[in-house]
């Protein structure tokens, strides 16, 4: 039987990714999308989860946003309705069987996930990014395109790692923190904090 999700947010990549792994999409929520969307319905917007939550609380949603806060913001209410989460895993990511990938993860095509690394919920892991052994991503966390986490490195929760970063390895990255595009990440990185450059420091240090 074919499997089925519903997705929130309209995102050209993830329609692509839902064909890559042979998942039909029943619909999608978008706030500002109307008719239809690359060939699938637009179901109406994140209010309208409410009132087609019995038709389609059998269905899995994926909450598919790149900002972490959006994507805790829209998990928190389409849960709250009984919704149940989706999971993506492109059939051209490599991941290794000692990995494991929690509940309402998306991870794209190109990625290799290597030994032993721990990926918590509602992770989205962008195309060709590379997380290597003994890694933990924190709930909420999004990995940006070919990005690089080395060996045993921990990030918390709701961190916005960009594309192209590299974390070497043994670092721990607080919640919410914010690794710029480009950047090397050399040294521990406070909760919150955003760092930039080669090595990354935090904004706005002289």
């Amino acid at each position: 039987m074919t499997r089925r999700i519903v997705l929130v947010g309209a995102f050209h990549e993830i329609v692509e990714l839902c064909e890559a792994c042979d998942v039909q999409i029943a619909g999608i929520f978008d706030e500002h999308e109307e008719g239809d969307f690359m060939g699938h319905k637009i179901l109406g917007r994140d209010a309208d989860g409410r009132r087609l939550a019995d038709r389609l609380r059998d269905v899995p949603v994926l909450i598919v946003p790149e900002a972490p806060a959006v994507r805790r913001r829209l998990a928190a209410y389409y849960l709250s309705l009984g919704y149940r989460p989706g999971s993506l895993v492109s059939p051209r990511a490599v991941v290794s069987k000692s990995a494991s990938i929690g509940l309402g993860t998306v991870v794209q095509s190109c990625c290799h996930i290597s030994t032993s690394v721990r990926i918590g919920e509602f992770v989205k892991v962008n195309a060709a990014a590379n997380l290597m052994h003994d890694s933990v991503i924190g709930d909420f966390t999004t990995i940006g395109p070919n990005a690089v986490i080395l060996g045993r490195v921990s990030v918390g929760a709701g961190c916005y790692v960009g594309a192209n970063a590299t974390v070497l390895p043994d670092i721990d990255i607080g919640a919410e923190a914010i690794v710029g595009a480009g950047a090397v990440v050399t040294r521990n990185v406070e909760a919150g904090a955003v760092m930039i450059g080669n090595p990354a420091r935090p904004k706005g240090a002289s």
